[in-house]
């Protein structure tokens, strides 16, 4: 789910270093993640070299200006590249098209006129985003990423975008309205998202809502055609203050050496015709997979700033939506200001009304508060659930100053929703705590602690603050309709 009112501090791009891969019966893309201060390296001959000697598929993922992370897309024959974003909230491909003028299309543009190998439809194509929408038509074409190519692979190719790939900001990236540091001076000078190469399930495409036939997304071709080792794709993003080649993303494996502890799997939150609780939230289909999502059970925090905030159980599910694709991580109105008080202490964080974030005091960092998720392996309510815990001190991102310690005021890593939807959108400000693992063969999230990252999964990892939990309840939330396929959220 491309979601660019961001504040990212982490990044993507990339080189491959000596680690312990999972092995399987076929190769493995692997797609390290780089973290820089807005500004892109190069890659020395040597390290390169060093590079091309360790896996057979492998490229860049690089940081766009703090805002999102990026992956190089090759299309067509030859290939004609471009640098969209990485998205488990989305499961679409798109790209600009030369038919999209360059007010709207402002970067590269596909030129199907210079591929031998495209294949036009009359199928159309289009996403509308909270803040912006792209149209075109779906065409098929060759796909490749990290050198290795699918074949007649379905992707958009947009002729027409609003508030998208335009008004680009330091932080926020392309069409977000989040405030940006007074300082500017750092922005990135490298690449730009140029569209998006979504990771969901084929039913999240934009083609299912529209009626049309289902097709898999890159990702999944990627399993079906036997092209990785292992139908999973693992993503750690390094702690944010990281700089140089620090994180990875893998296509068909995991590395062992990025976390600590076991990996512990819960089933991607399905949608059936049988009660299931989801039903009331995304509506109910025979096919059961859209979003990669947990069901989730309740928020806790841990050393609270408040008395009356500590732990909020849920009477049942409530699905979490785990999106790479998002920076902040958005929560039900009256859940977020209730999780930013228990963070920071009322008093210490106010809303923006224009980016509609929470504007928080730095100094919380030294509190010692922390947020916990707590997510069940099942659609009801476990005594053991799964816990990831993340410290406020991950939580906040500097707004006028370099770094949290110099900085005085902090844009909140959690964010109102601002409906009265009960949607969970989990983002990088969480995620990036958590080794991930999105197995397509099994239907199941892994989580483990990342390693150099404050934050622990089940109490193990680099930070393991106990959490206070208390006996109230927070009823369910409101049910939130939304377009599990046409409509993704960008901005709030």
């Amino acid at each position: 789910m491309h979601i660019t009112t961001s504040a990212l501090i982490l990044v993507s791009s990339a080189a491959a270093y000596g680690a312990s891969l999972s092995q399987g019966s076929g190769p493995v893309i692997r797609l390290p993640l780089r973290r820089s201060a807005r500004n892109l390296d190069v890659l020395t001959a040597r390290q390169q070299q060093s590079i091309q000697k360790r896996d057979p598929f492998q490229t860049t993922l690089y940081n766009d200006g703090g805002s999102q992370y990026l992956v190089q897309v090759g299309i067509g024959s030859p290939l004609q590249n471009f640098t969209v974003t990485l998205d488990t909230g989305s499961a679409d491909l798109w790209v600009p098209s030369t038919d999209c003028p360059t007010s709207q299309c402002p970067y590269d543009r596909f030129d199907s006129s210079k591929s031998s190998s495209f294949n036009a439809s009359t199928e159309s194509f289009g996403i509308v985003y909270g803040i912006g929408s792209v149209n075109g038509t779906y065409v098929t074409d060759t796909v490749n990423v990290a050198g290795v190519a699918v074949q007649n692979q379905q992707f958009g190719l947009a002729t027409s975008t609003a508030d998208i790939l335009t008004n680009p900001t330091t932080l926020g990236g392309s069409g977000t309205n989040i405030p940006s540091p007074t300082d500017n001076s750092t922005q990135s000078q490298g690449p730009v998202g140029n569209g998006i190469l979504g990771l969901g399930y084929p039913k999240l495409t934009a083609a299912s809502s529209q009626g049309e036939p289902v097709y898999n997304p890159f990702v999944f071709n990627l399993m079906d055609q036997k092209l990785i080792q292992q139908p999973i794709f693992s993503v750690y993003m390094n702690n944010a203050d990281e700089e140089g080649w620090v994180g990875e993303v893998i296509f068909g494996g995991t590395d062992n050496t990025k976390y600590t502890g076991e990996i512990a799997y819960l089933p991607v939150a399905q949608i059936q015709t049988s009660g299931n609780p989801l039903d009331s939230v995304l509506g109910s289909s025979n096919d059961a997979y859209y979003y990669w999502m947990v069901y989730g059970q309740g928020v806790a925090i841990g050393n609270s700033q408040s008395s009356a905030v500590s732990n909020m159980t849920f009477e049942s599910a409530t699905p979490f939506i785990i999106d790479t694709g998002t920076t902040l991580t958005y929560l039900p109105d009256n859940v977020a200001i209730q999780v930013a008080e228990g963070l920071v202490g009322q008093g210490n964080y106010q809303l923006d009304r224009q980016s509609q974030v929470f504007m928080a005091t730095c100094s919380a960092a030294d509190k010692g508060a922390t947020l916990q998720l707590q997510m069940s392996s099942s659609d009801k309510v476990s005594s053991n659930p799964v816990t990831l815990t993340v410290p406020v001190s991950e939580l906040l991102i500097p707004y006028d100053g370099p770094t949290v310690d110099t900085a005085t005021t902090c844009i909140l890593g959690i964010a109102p929703i601002g409906s009265s939807s009960g949607m969970f959108l989990i983002g990088d400000s969480v995620l990036r705590s958590s080794y991930l693992v999105f197995d397509m063969g099994e239907n199941r999230i892994g989580f483990a602690a990342a390693n150099n990252v404050p934050g622990s999964v089940n109490g193990v990892g680099s930070s393991s603050s106990s959490v206070v939990l208390a006996t109230d309840t927070l009823p369910m939330l409101l049910p939130f309709l939304v377009s599990v396929i046409g409509v993704l959220l960008s901005s709030m």
